[in-house]
């Protein structure tokens, strides 16, 4: 590996085999957000985490409703935009029995 200054980062990354920054933030938000649910921080969940009234099959069991944005903004921070991930995992990652087993099913179901 003899990289120069027009070596490209992609390359780089590729070779070292890392995650893109974009899915570090997406996991450690969702591990927040776990965190959050089992109540492992100190973060009140109550008037935040609402559950959905309306089940779905698409939904897991643990699914919440999505806060109303009506700015761009507002959609992109944590809880509208993490939430909405959330959602979309499957049952058997939400339900980890742990933040370590979290991380693993996450990691699992990304690749």
């Amino acid at each position: 590996m003899n990289y120069r200054n027009r070596s490209s980062v992609t390359d780089m990354i590729n070779d070292l085999q890392w995650t893109s920054l974009e899915e570090r933030r997406r996991n450690n938000r969702l591990t927040l957000l776990y965190k959050i649910v089992n109540e492992d921080v100190a973060i009140n969940k109550e008037n935040r985490l609402i559950p959905i009234q309306r089940r779905s099959r698409h939904l897991n069991n643990n699914a919440f409703t999505i806060p109303y944005s009506a700015t761009t903004y507002r959609k992109q921070s944590f809880f509208p935009r993490t939430i909405k991930e959330w959602n979309s995992l499957p049952p058997d990652i939400t339900s980890a029995g742990s933040v370590e087993c979290f991380k693993v099913r996450l990691a699992k179901h990304f690749l």
